[in-house]
């Protein structure tokens, strides 16, 4: 199973999706150097998105997201 980071960057650039949310999440993710890249469980991801203010817009994406992830 990929780790998180890789999962989400598969949402860059698509300006077709229908939630926008979706591309910038996936984009402020890849920009962000302190992104546990390698991280596979919700607990520390989830904590990283809450603790940063550049994801406060992003915290039910992350969640939307991350359901997707696991499914």
């Amino acid at each position: 199973m990929e780790n998180f980071y890789q999962y989400v960057q598969r949402y860059r650039g698509h300006s077709d999706l229908q939630d926008q949310k979706w591309t910038e999440f996936a984009e402020s993710v890849f920009l962000d150097t302190d992104f546990p890249r390698t991280g596979r469980d919700f607990d520390s991801i989830s904590r990283y998105i809450e603790e940063n203010d550049r994801y406060s817009d992003y915290v039910a994406t992350f969640d939307e997201i991350w359901q997707e992830y696991t499914s």
